[in-house]
């Protein structure tokens, strides 16, 4: 089994926090902002969602791919994509928010793949195969370089006592990562 990381966070309108720390030949400057939001997560299509809010973890099912689909060019490498759907419950702390950013941190979890450093490393018996995250547009989400799933904040409820939801739509697939691809788990 795989295991990442999700960080969820709420970005929206609001003044930073700057600091700043004094090098020998010039200045880093840091900004930053704490928020209050909070969001639990429930899983949609082809997605199973464990544990309560901060703890969760996510079971995504690749089933089973053949060596051949892995190595035609038919399919770019790629095989047995898979729908994440996620459902997220942020109550009423994503007040002023807009944004919901998802970022992946796979160093507390398997790692990064050694020929490409963009995928997620497998813990298995196969070789020769990674997996890949990708937009609903199918780009490829650079794992190694931090980039964010979002997805729109949107309130519900009334006034006077709002709700914010978001719904992440992203897909895994198994991903070619090396010169051959040999059979196992993966």
């Amino acid at each position: 089994m795989k295991k990442i990381t999700m960080m969820v966070a709420a970005a929206g309108f609001a003044c930073a926090a700057m600091n700043a720390a004094q090098a020998a030949d010039g200045t880093i400057n840091f900004t930053g902002e704490i928020v209050a939001a909070s969001c639990g997560i429930t899983g949609g299509s082809g997605t199973s969602v464990t544990g309560s809010k901060g703890d969760q973890s996510i079971d995504v099912k690749l089933g089973k791919v053949s060596v051949d689909a892995l190595g035609g060019a038919a399919g770019g490498g790629i095989a047995a994509g898979t729908a994440i759907n996620l459902n997220l419950d942020c109550g009423a702390t994503g007040k002023g928010l807009n944004t919901v950013k998802v970022r992946f941190d796979p160093a507390s979890g398997s790692g990064l793949d050694a020929n490409n450093n963009k995928l997620l490393k497998t813990t298995g018996t196969a070789k020769g195969v990674a997996i890949g995250l990708f937009n609903t547009a199918g780009t490829l989400l650079n794992l190694n370089a931090n980039e964010t799933i979002d997805a729109p904040l949107v309130q519900g409820g009334t006034e006077e006592a709002p709700t914010y939801t978001a719904n992440l739509a992203l897909n895994a697939g198994y991903v070619k990562a090396g010169t051959d691809v040999v059979a196992g788990t993966a």
